[in-house]
């Protein structure tokens, strides 16, 4: 998360046009009535080329773009997709004394426009309201809908792998307990999953509050967003997003956290989870990352181990 390179100016050329139609598009459709004009759209698309094939060349299509442009319209398009809740995502949410961050985060997820989902919380050994709060979720939520284990003070990376132990769902996504998912997230990644039934991972973007506090150069940023294009090689230098941007099939041999590193298990994850095989990047926004919770592992004492350790795993 120290490596975070803004993004440049949309490109020149057809792609900025299509870029500007999309918007044009879009706009079309707010002012004639979404329901209405979406409904024709499709029942034409169908008769041309079906509306799977239609959604995927959008998605690829929009990659194409600037990562403003191409979230923009890759978001308004799957707001209004149609995306049967058949799949189980779950999410996996490790967390030690942050009662107050986490029912944040929890409220965030209950928000989620896609609806079939199971939480995962893993309490690291926390000390504070964290289990009574657990409590309580699980009387509002349900024994079906979260899942609540307790283990001995591990570590993130070793709560992440007991959450992935206990998850039921075929697809995993995460979330981190000062973090907020944005709505659309589980929506996208299932929408995602079933557009390219040949991809295993996927990530997408994520808002920075304050990219200063980040780096540790001071604070006072506006919020910025990062949406990285999948590469090998920038990969085995810096990571390329957050653990709350990253979703993945289950039962993959590769997913599973290094307990030896404090910090960078997101890094680390996604480094293995495609070694043989390219991610999809979504331009979606997935998460709104926070830098001003207390203790945070970020930016820690074990820092330069951890990232000289994943580096060289990566190479």
């Amino acid at each position: 998360m120290r490596s975070l390179d803004l993004q440049g100016p949309p490109p020149a050329g057809p792609v900025a046009r299509l870029g500007r139609y999309f918007r044009s598009l879009v706009t079309l459709f707010w002012r004639c009535g979404v329901k209405s004009v979406l409904s024709g759209a499709k029942t034409r698309a169908r008769r041309v080329l079906g509306i799977e094939q239609l959604e995927a060349r959008v998605l690829a299509l929009s990659q194409q773009t600037s990562p403003a442009t191409s979230t923009w319209a890759v978001m308004s398009w799957i707001e209004h997709a149609e995306v049967h809740e058949t799949t189980l995502v779950s999410i996996v949410v490790p967390t030690h004394n942050r009662s107050a961050l986490l029912t944040r985060a929890v409220e965030a997820i209950r928000a989620q426009a896609y609806r079939n989902w199971e939480l995962v919380v893993v309490d690291d050994g926390s000390t504070d309201e964290t289990p009574e709060l657990l409590e309580r979720l699980r009387h509002e939520l349900g024994d079906g809908r979260l899942q609540t284990i307790r283990i001995a003070r591990s570590g993130v990376c070793a709560a992440r792998n007991r959450g992935l132990a206990g998850a039921r769902g075929s697809l995993i996504a995460y979330a981190d307990d000062d973090n907020l998912m944005h709505p659309l997230w589980l929506k996208a990644v299932v929408w995602a999953f079933s557009q390219r039934p040949d991809v295993d991972v996927v990530y997408g973007g994520f808002i920075v509050d304050d990219v200063l506090r980040v780096n540790q150069d001071g604070a006072g940023a506006l919020p910025s967003y990062h949406l990285y294009p999948f590469s090998r090689e920038k990969l085995s230098r810096h990571n390329l997003c957050d653990i709350g941007a990253i979703a993945h099939r289950s039962g993959l041999p590769e997913a599973y956290f290094d307990v030896a590193l404090r910090e960078m298990g997101d890094w680390d994850l996604l480094v293995r989870l495609t070694r043989d095989k390219a991610p999809l990047v979504v331009p979606v926004v997935a998460c709104l990352y926070s830098t001003s919770a207390p203790d945070r592992l970020s930016g820690g004492p074990t820092y330069e181990a951890d990232k000289a350790r994943v580096q060289a795993k990566a190479h």
